[in-house]
């Protein structure tokens, strides 16, 4: 196993063949598409590949990435903390042909002599994050200063803004206080 900085460049049908796992740290401003994505992320990306031959000698990748994110609320607009353990199967092929043949166990990774491994976490990591990231319901509750009762929020009652009225409050003194309306 190589222990370190994850290099750049992999040739990877030679580290399958050799059986060799890396492992190192990614810093996230080495990945510039997901750096736009999210609002910070306190320390590097763990990753760890295992090149191997599988039973049918098909040249294997098995990528894993942990680390976390923070990511804006989608309700509330406050960081949220997105924990990642991305796991990926890749099966290393030259032509589209060759891909849609694989077992479903095996995602294809189309490839010519190099790889760009900074490249491929960034994209699990881009494939792995969800669509839209939102903190549970009180926890938006407290960060845009709704009152929160249990599990329930009050959109009419702020913690900190005087009570509002009804706009149709003046409607009610219209109304007649007859309510025996003759219908022939």
């Amino acid at each position: 196993m190589t222990t370190g900085a994850l290099p750049k460049t992999v040739e990877v049908r030679t580290l399958a063949a050799r059986e060799v796992t890396i492992s190192g740290s990614l810093p996230v401003d080495r990945l510039p598409r997901l750096s736009g994505l999210i609002v910070s992320v306190s320390r590097p990306f763990d990753v760890v590949a295992r090149c191997f031959k599988d039973e049918e000698a098909r040249y294997v990748l098995e990528l894993r990435v942990c680390g976390a994110v923070d990511v804006a609320c989608q309700r509330c607009l406050t960081p949220v903390t997105v924990p990642v353990d991305a796991l990926s199967c890749l099966a290393v092929v030259w032509t589209d042909d060759q891909a849609a043949q694989l077992p479903i166990r095996y995602e294809p990774l189309v490839t010519e002599a190099e790889l760009d491994l900074w490249q491929l976490v960034e994209e699990e990591l881009l494939l792995f994050l969800p669509s839209y990231s939102y903190h549970g319901d009180t926890e938006c509750g407290r960060q845009v200063g709704l009152a929160v009762q249990g599990d329930d929020l009050s959109v009419d009652r702020r913690i900190d803004g005087p009570e509002k009225q009804n706009p149709f409050d003046i409607l009610a003194s219209l109304k007649p206080d007859d309510q025996g309306l003759n219908t022939k």
